[in-house]
């Protein structure tokens, strides 16, 4: 008990208290092995939180050589690993994810040599977070916690990609020969069934859209289902994006969230370079947005001098931008109101692109519409591709065998 580098906190059978013991990176002068140990915890999460306090602790202390030369550590990998994407321009979340990563590995690793991280320590720290220590927002007062429980397989997935890419781009700068989490084994992620709707579904949402007020609403509605559009590069059309007469849309740019603060919002290019960013709209799709447009002018000559200055066509009253996060929260709340599975915006997009795969819509326009790959639709899709498989099955049979079509 306590031998793994990567321990979890325990319950004592006998006091019920819970406990911790780890491996210190700092070794004994005859170099035996010392371990730290603390007991006497009411609750998992209390140890965890301590646990990870005290490995900080060990780690900030333990020397970088014994001659105290300079060692590349797994901290200054991560660090640079992050601060090479911020100045990448990578979006908020982007940074908040990799930030988050990088903060684990150092909590566990910070302060040793980053060529001592093996494959086989990492896949001891996946089996711990696995185990427990996800981390949990509990209000302002209490702010994020850890809690006794488990991660999800896709977050340590994630945990594992951005490792494995900070060590690749150290190698890719000459810093290190080896990549520790190009040997280790990430869990399984299952594959969780995407939701979507049926495109009758879709077109009972549609009818629920009709009796909804405002404009702003039904012109948003409208445009996620008729475009397959991210909710931020909806958001962030404006109204030089739209052709109203050519009933076309030009997706450029996406509004964003900022992960630090719940008022922050700024616009960013699309999340990946669009191949084709003129879009067709539906003609029901242009006339709610020519409603949408009349609504807003209202709103503006209310506002007067205090409209921002900006041409986003989707906003609040008083011209402040909306939140992807509130249209997530609306959409899920329509959904509900049509009678319909709770949905998201994304999960419309999703919608949009089984429908059009399944009325044999080439995946290449599919792909340039959605601002993704064609492999990137075919792996997300493949629920929809099979049927086109099996009739070319089918065609390519009959050929073979000169059979004429009835």
């Amino acid at each position: 008990m306590g031998r793994s580098t990567v321990a979890t906190p325990r319950k004592d059978p006998a006091t019920g208290r819970w406990f911790f013991v780890f491996d210190s990176v700092h070794p004994r002068p005859d170099g035996s092995r010392r371990q730290i140990r603390k007991r006497g915890f009411s609750t998992k999460g209390a140890a965890q939180d301590a646990l990870e306090e005290a490995r900080r602790k060990d780690v900030a202390a333990a020397p970088l050589s014994e001659d105290d030369e300079y060692v590349l550590t797994v901290k200054d990998v991560l660090d640079d690993f992050v601060r090479t994407k911020r100045l990448a321009g990578k979006a908020p979340n982007t940074i908040a994810q990799y930030e988050w990563a990088a903060g684990m590995a150092e909590a566990r690793w910070g302060g040793w040599a980053a060529d001592k991280l093996t494959g086989e320590l990492l896949d001891a720290a996946y089996v711990s977070m696995l185990a427990g220590g996800r981390r949990q927002y509990r209000g302002k007062k209490v702010g994020t916690t850890t809690t006794d429980r488990s991660m999800s397989a896709r977050s340590v997935e994630a945990f594992h990609k951005a490792v494995k890419a900070a060590f690749q781009l150290a190698i890719d700068k000459g810093k290190l020969t080896r990549n520790p989490a190009a040997l280790a084994t990430p869990p399984a992620v299952s594959g969780q069934a995407r939701r979507w709707w049926t495109p009758e579904q879709v077109g009972t949402f549609l009818e629920h859209l009709r009796t909804v007020e405002p404009c702003v609403v039904v012109g948003l509605g409208e445009t996620l289902v008729d475009s397959g559009g991210r909710r931020g590069e909806v958001l962030g059309l404006r109204w030089s994006d739209l052709d109203l007469g050519a009933g076309t849309a030009t997706v450029t740019q996406q509004l964003v969230g900022d992960p630090h603060s719940r008022n922050a919002l700024s616009l960013r290019p699309t999340k990946r370079p669009r191949s084709k960013s003129v879009i067709g709209l539906h003609p029901d799709t242009v006339a709610a947005l020519r409603r949408r447009k009349a609504e807003q002018a209202k709103h503006q000559i209310a506002m007067d001098k205090g409209w921002p200055d900006h041409e986003l066509a989707f906003t609040w009253a008083d011209g402040r931008p909306i939140r992807p996060d509130h249209l997530t929260s609306t959409v899920e709340r329509l959904s509900i109101a049509a009678g319909l599975p709770r949905l998201t915006p994304h999960g419309l997009r999703h919608s949009f692109a089984t429908a059009a795969l399944s009325a044999r819509v080439p995946v290449e326009v599919v792909a340039a519409r959605l601002g993704n790959t064609s492999r990137v639709v075919q792996e997300v899709y493949q629920h929809v591709i099979p049927a086109d498989d099996a009739a070319a099955a089918q065609l390519v049979g009959d050929l073979y065998r000169g059979r004429k079509k009835a």
